[in-house]
């Protein structure tokens, strides 16, 4: 997630210098920066570019301001604002699809914040299908229908329809407390009475670094903790990747096995060849190998052309954790 903040006050800037601290040691978020004032300059220039932006000024600020720029559910920022006290995160737009409202949570746990969120599944309790698609990394048909889903759910009328490889997602307590669970052989898919919507799941890979003889335990110990701060459960991971100069870790290989998903080797000269502006670098690994690293390259390629990191290079105990997912463009 890149996230821009935007301030104009003084108390403003100072919050947004908390604020990024914070949030640059959090491994899903791979940039944050901040501006001070010129709001509109700001937005226009660079609203296509953030995941998320958030703006520490009074909220009929940002709505004159950004009214203009933001175009559908499927391609918006999360947008939030703050006042410069610290005491109110307002989730303003794409609270659902952009993961707003999953933000403005966030923050207010950073600086002891009130989250302030309005949407109707929220408040009664429910998993929007939108919400749901962004959690579990998937695309979804048709955003037109998301409304018509998301109203029949406050009223528990939404059937989910999952084939047995993501069963896993009705062990999800908010999910199984919103939908009508049923079974498919061949697709993701909501429906109430004539309005349907597919939900098509990206490629998630976990790229995997390691130091030489690393462990199963420890490989193992390193995915179930980056997964964990994704909120994802094993069973999501569709691959494991890494660099060929790992392909006979046994660690990895066995890691693969125990998780019943395929070990995907990458070529050195892929990752050579790998033009990517999130890719963290290593001078190390440089230095041996003339690549910037292995585990974050070996996750977006496996992931595919146009894939995303979704959480950057993390390091346990000798072993580097990278996770990626798929475009579906």
């Amino acid at each position: 997630m890149k996230t821009a903040i935007i301030t104009i006050t003084e108390d403003a800037r100072k919050l947004a210098l908390k604020l990024k601290e914070n949030l640059d040691g959090d491994p899903t978020v791979f940039s944050v920066e901040t501006f001070n004032k010129n709001v509109k300059k700001v937005l226009s220039e660079h609203i296509g570019y953030f995941d998320c932006i958030i703006g520490i000024m009074a909220t009929g600020i940002m709505v004159r301001n950004i009214c203009g720029l933001i175009k559908n559910k499927g391609e918006d920022p999360a947008v939030l604002v703050m006042d410069d006290q610290g005491k109110y995160v307002i989730s303003l737009l794409s609270g659902h699809f952009g993961g707003a409202n999953g933000i403005a949570l966030k923050i207010a746990q950073i600086c002891g914040a009130e989250p302030v969120i309005t949407t109707a599944t929220d408040t009664h309790g429910k998993i929007g299908i939108d919400v749901l698609a962004r959690k579990y990394h998937m695309d979804i048909d048709d955003f037109k229908k998301i409304k018509a889903i998301n109203s029949a759910l406050i009223e528990n009328k939404v059937d989910l329809f999952v084939p047995p490889e993501y069963e896993f997602i009705f062990e999800d307590p908010m999910v199984r407390g919103s939908y009508n669970k049923r079974k498919s052989l061949n697709e993701l898919k909501a429906r109430f009475n004539d309005v349907s919507i597919i939900l098509k799941p990206k490629k998630l890979v976990v790229g995997i670094g390691a130091r030489k003889g690393i462990k199963t335990d420890k490989v193992q110990k390193a995915i179930f903790e980056a997964m964990k701060l994704l909120d994802l459960p094993l069973e999501r991971i569709n691959a494991i990747s890494t660099a060929e100069i790992k392909e006979n870790e046994a660690g990895i290989i066995e890691t693969a096995s125990n998780l019943e998903v395929p070990l995907e080797i990458v070529k050195i000269d892929e990752i050579k060849r790998l033009k990517n502006a999130s890719l963290s670098s290593s001078v190390f690994v440089y230095k041996k190998f003339y690549i910037p690293g292995v585990c974050e390259p070996a996750a977006l390629i496996a992931a595919g052309e146009n894939s995303r990191l979704i959480f950057k290079k993390t390091s346990y105990d000798g072993v580097t954790i990278a996770v990626a997912v798929s475009s579906n463009d």
